[in-house]
C-alpha cells in the first residue's frame, strides 16, 4: 500500500486503516458496506483522497473529533464535514492564513524536511469554506452500512470534542481526550477549553460502556490502547490529581506556560486556573 512523504498509510484490519500525517496525527478510515467514515483529517497539507481511493471506492464521510488545526483543517479538501456544533466556530477561527502559517512554522521546526514537501502558497490560500458543515450530537448513531458508530460528546480539550464508538468490534476513537502517555492539553482559557468537571462527568458516562470498549484508538501516539487508559484518567480526576499536583513540573509551550501531571498512562498539561476551578480552592505549591 502506497504512502506519501507527508502521509503514511497502514492497514489495521480489513475494515480499518489509518493515515498518519507528518508522523503525528492519526486519521482513521473505518469501512462499512455502504460508506466509509474518515475520523479526523489532519492539517490538510495535501489532499489525501488518492490515498483513500487506493483503499476503498465507497463514499467517504469526514467527521472530526474537534476543531483544532491538526484535526480539522484537512476538511479544506472535502465537500462536507461532520463536527459538533460547539466546535464549528473553533474550526472557522483556525482557518486563517495567520494560524495556518504558524502551524506550518511549527511543523518545519519539528520536521525540517516538510519545508520542501508542502506547497505553502496553495495551503495558505485554500479554505475550509467549501466544506458544508453537518452537526453531530451526543448519542447519534451513524450507519455505514451494517456498521454502527455512536457519537459521545466529551467536552474538555475543547467544548465540542467528540469520540466515536464503533459498536461491532468495540473500538473507541478518542481524539485528544484519551491519548495514553501522549500529553493532553488543558491549559488554554475557558473560552476554548471546558472545565475539568465537564471532562470528568463525560468520561464517567463513557465508562458505563465498560468492557464493551475493547480497544481505544487515539489521535496521537501509540495505538490501540486498552480500557485502562480511561480508568487511569478517571482515577486521576477523582482523587489522585488533588493529592499529588504539588509534585508536578513546569511545562513550556509556544502557547504559554503550564504544568505537567503524570499518573500511570495519564499525561495532563494544565494551568493553575483550570486546577483551582476544579479543586474549588487556590493552588498551593511548595
Amino acid at each position: 500500500m502506497e504512502s506519501t512523504a507527508l502521509n503514511s498509510v497502514s492497514k489495521i484490519d480489513d475494515d480499518l486503516y489509518v493515515i498518519t500525517e507528518t508522523k503525528s496525527i492519526h486519521c482513521y478510515l473505518l469501512i462499512g458496506k455502504e460508506k466509509a467514515l474518515l475520523i479526523d483529517a489532519g492539517y490538510g497539507y495535501e489532499d489525501i483522497h488518492p490515498l483513500i481511493r487506493q483503499i476503498t471506492e465507497l463514499p467517504v464521510m469526514l467527521a472530526v473529533t474537534h476543531g483544532d488545526p491538526d484535526h480539522a483543517l484537512g476538511a479544506m479538501h472535502f465537500e462536507d464535514v461532520w463536527i459538533h456544533p460547539l466546535d464549528y466556530g473553533k474550526l472557522l477561527m483556525n482557518d486563517t492564513p495567520k494560524i495556518k502559517g504558524t502551524m506550518l512554522e511549527h511543523r518545519y521546526h519539528k520536521m525540517p524536511e516538510t519545508k520542501e514537501l508542502i506547497d505553502k502558497e496553495a495551503y495558505l490560500s485554500t479554505s475550509i469554506g467549501r466544506a458544508k458543515p453537518h452537526f453531530l450530537k451526543h448519542g447519534e448513531v451513524l450507519d455505514l452500512g451494517g456498521k454502527y458508530v455512536e457519537i459521545f460528546h466529551t467536552p474538555g480539550h475543547s467544548y465540542g470534542h467528540v469520540m466515536f464508538w464503533e459498536q461491532e468490534k468495540g473500538r473507541l476513537f478518542s481524539g485528544d481526550q484519551l491519548t495514553g502517555k501522549h500529553n493532553i492539553w488543558h491549559f488554554l482559557g475557558s473560552d476554548e477549553q471546558a472545565p475539568f468537571t465537564l471532562t470528568y462527568a463525560s468520561l464517567k458516562k463513557l465508562a458505563q460502556k465498560g468492557e464493551q470498549i475493547k480497544e481505544v484508538y487515539p489521535a496521537h501516539g501509540k495505538y490501540p490502547l486498552s480500557l485502562q487508559c480511561l480508568i487511569d484518567i478517571l482515577e486521576c480526576f477523582a482523587y489522585e490529581l488533588a493529592e499529588n499536583y504539588g509534585k508536578d513540573i513546569p511545562f513550556h509551550t509556544a502557547m504559554g506556560d503550564a504544568w505537567q501531571h503524570l499518573y500511570k498512562e495519564v499525561n495532563l498539561i494544565y494551568s493553575d486556573e483550570r486546577l483551582e476551578e476544579f479543586l474549588g480552592h487556590p493552588v498551593i505549591r511548595k
